[in-house]
C-alpha cells in the first residue's frame, strides 16, 4: 500500500512556472486523506515556495536535489552544505567555456560569471551553500568538466543534469551522499514508511536514482529515455496535461476498486 507520494517539479508537475489548479486540488485531497506528499526538486527552497504557492498541498519539501528537507511549517529538518574551501576550488574551474556558476543557498542564487579576466566574484564567507550549478556553453564541455570533477572531488555528489524539455545539459554539485533518493529514504525512515510504500514521479536525469530505488518509480510521458528506462511505469499523459494526477487517479481506482478521479469534489 502506498503511503508516500514523491514528486519532482520541473517537467513533472510544474509547467511555465506553475502547478495546475487540478494538481494542487488533487494532491491536497490526498494529503487530507493521510497520504504523505513530498516535493523532491533541484530548486532552492525560496524558488519552490514561489512556484507552488507555498506548497500547501505538500507535507515536506526536499530541495537542492537532496541537500535539505523542510516541513510544511517551513521548518528545516535536515541540511548539508558544501565546505567553503571546496567551493573556492570549484570556482577555479571557471573558464571561457562557462556561461556561469550558480551558488545556491536557501533563499537566493548567487551568480559567478563574466569573462575569465573580468569575472564577477561572489563572497561565500557568510553563505550556507547547498548546491552549485555549472552552466557551460555546450554539452561536450559538460562531459569534459564532469570527468575532471569526479576525479578531484570524489566525496561530492556530482551529476550531469538535463530536464525533459531541454536539449541543454549542465552540472549539479551537491554535498556527499546527497541524492534525491538518499534524502527521501532518510525522511521515510523517520516516518516509519518502508521503501515499498513510496511511489515517485520524475522526468529528468536527477530523478533516475529515486525512480530506480523507490518502491515504485513512474516516469512522465515526456521523460527523457534514460529516465523511462529505469521506471516501473510511464504515465499516459505528459506534465502539461496533469499526467501525475491522472495516473494517480487511475492507480487508486484500480487498487481500491472505487472511482477516485482527479476532479472529484
Amino acid at each position: 500500500m502506498i503511503k508516500m507520494i514523491v514528486l519532482d517539479l520541473d517537467g513533472t508537475i510544474l509547467h511555465n512556472e506553475e502547478v495546475s489548479k487540478n494538481t494542487k486540488k488533487y494532491l491536497s485531497k490526498l494529503k487530507t486523506m493521510g497520504y504523505i506528499i513530498v516535493i523532491a526538486t533541484g530548486r532552492i527552497y525560496e524558488s519552490v515556495l514561489k512556484v507552488t504557492d507555498n506548497a500547501q498541498f505538500a507535507n515536506f519539501i526536499i530541495t537542492d536535489a537532496g541537500s535539505c528537507i523542510y516541513d510544511n511549517n517551513q521548518k528545516s529538518l535536515y541540511k548539508k552544505t558544501i565546505n567553503k574551501a571546496i567551493i573556492n576550488k570549484l570556482l577555479r574551474y571557471y573558464n571561457n567555456e562557462f556561461n556561469y556558476i550558480d551558488i545556491c543557498t536557501k533563499d537566493k542564487i548567487y551568480k559567478y560569471f563574466g569573462t575569465v579576466d573580468s569575472k564577477k566574484f561572489v563572497s561565500i564567507n557568510n553563505l550556507e551553500v547547498f548546491h552549485i550549478t555549472f552552466s557551460l556553453k555546450n554539452n561536450e564541455s559538460v562531459e569534459i568538466i564532469y570527468k575532471k570533477l569526479l576525479k578531484e572531488f570524489p566525496k561530492l555528489n556530482i551529476i550531469i543534469m538535463q530536464d525533459s524539455f531541454l536539449d541543454k545539459k549542465w552540472l549539479e554539485i551537491m554535498p556527499g551522499y546527497c541524492t534525491k533518493y538518499n534524502t527521501i529514504k532518510k525522511l521515510a525512515d523517520s516516518l516509519n514508511i518502508s521503501n515499498k510504500e513510496i511511489i515517485a514521479f520524475g522526468d529528468g536525469l536527477n530523478d533516475i536514482d529515486m525512480l530506480q530505488k523507490c518502491g515504485t518509480g513512474i516516469a512522465l510521458k515526456n521523460a527523457l529515455p534514460e529516465v523511462k528506462k529505469v521506471a516501473n511505469d510511464i504515465t499516459t499523459f505528459d506534465y502539461i496535461n496533469d499526467g501525475v494526477i491522472k495516473y494517480l487517479a487511475e492507480y487508486f481506482t484500480t487498487k481500491n476498486n472505487k472511482k477516485f478521479t482527479y476532479f472529484d469534489n
